[in-house]
């Protein structure tokens, strides 16, 4: 079901002009997916795009404003940014000067 969102989300972002980025992508799924999963159906889907569905006629105003995430989303996204920023910091104290 997972591969079939990132697909879904994919296609719509390139019917708007927007080259999907996993980031993109990720922020846009109903549920957390593995970031393996992710890479790798989003990189299939680069190498052989889907047919985009047409756009629906949309108010040009409301077609300029990114579509809602929730919460629930943004709180778990920082979560994952936060626990990235500590692993890196880690690794950069463990450099040698």
């Amino acid at each position: 079901m997972s591969a079939q969102e990132i697909i879904r989300i994919a296609n719509e972002l390139s019917a708007k002009g927007i080259t999907p980025s996993t980031a993109m992508v990720k922020a846009r799924l109903s549920h957390p997916v593995p970031m393996a999963e992710l890479l790798k159906v989003l990189s299939q889907w680069k190498q052989q795009p889907h047919p985009a569905e047409p756009a629906p006629a949309a108010d040009p105003v409301a077609a300029t404003q990114p579509e809602p995430v929730s919460l629930q989303q943004l709180c778990d996204q920082l979560n994952r940014l936060e626990q990235k920023v500590d692993r890196l910091t880690a690794l950069l104290l463990q450099r040698p000067d």
